[in-house]
């Protein structure tokens, strides 16, 4: 096997042997950057390639050699859950080609020649190397099989040079295993499994595609490298091969989803709950089933456009059903088993459309269903303020029109499963102030109307006499939605926070005579429209201010790192952060203060 060759295999087995003589330069694949390699007669390869000066259980030292003036980076790498020392986990600075494997007590160790005050931050799976003399960065990286690459798992710290203070943390992956069991089938039906993972996007619970799986001839499937959570396993629609017949109208058999466990309803399937490090199990049966030519026709279709489509069996939405559209026919066409379907269709682009429609197979081909594509309607929102003090600069400012607030309204889509595109935002109608807004292109569904103002906040979001702080704002076909009215006021309370720091950060951080890293605090509201999201970077320090915070009852947390999912609405939502921050209620014009400790990537949370 040529050299080139084995080391880039080098990358992703265990160890390899490279048999050769004199230098080489060569190609590592996995770091994307030129090399070079001393050798003799023979060279081991351990893990991945080790750049110059690296050798197994001597640490690294680069740029240039150990000179004057060098220093030395001392850390270590462990399981972020059970916090052990993890052995052999390669700890790469790939900008620089340099790297080195931890030892059996998860230590490593580099050598630089680096100025005087350089210094080391380090977060995740990651660390920054920062020369304060040269302005230079340099990224460090950990990674082992077995554990995630990468995300915000780790406490960001700051250590100088020639300390023993780098820690980077690692999550084992979990696993979720399992087998597809086919009926009649001599092992020659492979099915497309999917799994669907269960996240939070603006403290709405959605389901999103997590990955797939072909099973293997025996019918087994693995699902690798995933974050702890709650998630469904669901098979793909499959053609039966053996059914496909030599003769025009033959019958045809196929296998309709199943959802884990065994069930034909996603909103009635089993969760599967994994935890960082564990292996979960999970077997499926599919049916084999009759299926059925359909053809619908679409009329209003936008020419050229391709169509949107989503098929659901009638009153369970889930994934796992489809059918395809001949735009040279303008038909949706497929197959399908016996049952009640109906069928979503919508456009992308400027000029967008929706069309609805239910239908049902019941033993033969179905044709002659027309679906109406209908162009989605606008929704206007007036803003009225009743705004307590004037803006600065008073009436001067008023009378240029400068006084009027920048004014947002969103959009955002309560569908389960999340689809893209769902969401909309608001912009000022031409030739009107900012009192006069317009969403342009909102497609049926069920929505959470967000507002974002310059001053104060949404004390008020209503439409029809429906309050869409606590309802959601729901859009038929067609439109005939009535406007949103939001009424802005400027009485809101003030929240003040401090973010106490863990007992060893704090000394570590007076030891280095440094501030401390930013911290990301968040105003939960735990009732839905019993207030709003507010969040706050504290920057280089420890405290943090929030102005015209609506009124409500606010869960207060704070992070080492920006969390974006982060739950809220409910107590239910909020649970798992109970006892991790502080609960405060706060009335128009109060003033609060509150302390909370921040939450660490590193503490396993």
């Amino acid at each position: 096997m040529a050299l080139r060759h084995i080391v880039e295999r080098a990358a992703v087995v265990e160890s390899a042997t490279v048999i050769g003589c004199g230098t080489h330069r060569i190609v590592n694949r996995w770091l994307g950057r030129w090399a070079w390699l001393g050798g003799v007669a023979c060279a081991t390869v351990l893990g991945c390639l080790m750049y110059p000066g690296i050798a197994q259980g001597q640490g690294a030292q680069g740029f240039g050699g150990q000179g004057d003036g060098a220093s030395t980076m001392h850390g270590k790498v462990l399981n972020q859950i059970t916090k052990e020392p993890i052995g052999r986990a390669l700890v790469t600075m790939p900008e620089d080609q340099y790297a080195t494997l931890t030892d059996d007590r998860g230590q490593f160790e580099f050598r630089f020649p680096l100025q005087e005050g350089a210094a080391v931050s380090v977060g995740g799976t990651a660390a920054t190397v920062t020369n304060s003399r040269r302005g230079t960065t340099h990224m460090l990286l950990a990674r082992k099989p077995g554990y995630l690459q990468g995300g915000p798992n780790g406490r960001p710290l700051t250590a100088r040079l020639g300390q023993s203070g780098v820690t980077i943390y690692l999550v084992p992956e979990a696993l979720i295993v399992g087998h597809v069991t086919v009926p009649e089938s001599e092992g020659d039906v492979r099915i497309e499994c999917e799994l669907i993972k269960r996240e939070v996007r603006d403290g709405q619970e959605i389901w999103s595609p997590a990955g797939t799986f072909t099973t293997w001839a025996d019918g087994e499937f693995r699902f690798s490298e995933l974050e702890a959570g709650t998630y469904k396993l669901i098979t793909h629609e499959q053609m039966d091969r053996d059914s496909l017949p030599a003769v025009p109208g033959a019958q045809l058999f196929g296998y309709p989803p199943i959802y884990h466990q065994n069930t034909t309803d996603f909103s009635a399937a089993s969760a599967i709950e994994v935890k960082a490090g564990e292996t979960a199990q999970a077997n499926l049966t599919v049916a084999r089933r009759e299926y059925h030519p359909v053809r619908i026709a679409v009329t209003n279709a936008p020419t050229g456009q391709p169509l949107n489509l989503v098929v659901y069996p009638m009153g369970h939405h889930g994934p796992g059903w489809s059918l395809g559209f001949n735009p040279a026919e303008s038909v949706i066409e497929g197959l399908l088993p016996d049952g009640n379907y109906t069928l979503e269709v919508d456009t992308p682009g400027e000029a967008q459309e929706t069309g609805m429609l239910n239908f049902s197979v019941k033993g033969a081909a179905l044709e002659g269903p027309v679906l109406n594509m209908i162009p989605n309607s606008p929704l206007n929102v007036n803003v009225r303020e009743e705004f307590q003090s004037k803006p600065e600069g008073g009436a001067d400012v008023v009378a240029k029109g400068q006084g009027v607030p920048e004014v947002h309204v969103t959009l955002s889509s309560m569908d389960e499963f999340g689809r893209n595109g769902r969401s909309a935002g608001s912009e000022v109608v031409e030739g009107s102030d900012a009192h006069t807004l317009v969403i342009k292109n909102v497609r049926p569904g069920r929505y959470r109307v967000n507002v974002f103002s310059g001053r104060g906040y949404a004390a008020s979001i209503q439409s029809g006499g429906s309050d869409l702080r606590k309802q959601p704002l729901v859009v038929g076909l067609g439109g005939g939605t009535p406007p949103i009215e939001v009424t802005l006021r400027d009485d809101g309370a003030e929240v003040s926070c401090t973010v106490e720091e863990p007992t060893g950060a704090e000394r570590s951080s007076e030891q280095n005579g440094e501030n401390l890293p930013s911290r990301y605090v968040y105003l939960l509201p735990e009732e839905e429209g019993g207030g709003q999201l507010r969040q706050m970077n504290t920057g280089q320090g420890n405290t943090f201010r929030v102005e015209q915070v609506p009124p409500g009852n606010y869960l207060v947390v704070a992070f080492d790192q920006v969390q974006r999912d982060l739950p809220y609405g409910s107590a239910e939502a909020l649970s798992p952060l109970e006892g991790k921050g502080q609960m405060i209620h706060v009335e128009e014009g109060q003033r609060v203060n509150v302390k909370v400790k921040v939450i660490g990537g590193g503490d396993g949370e």
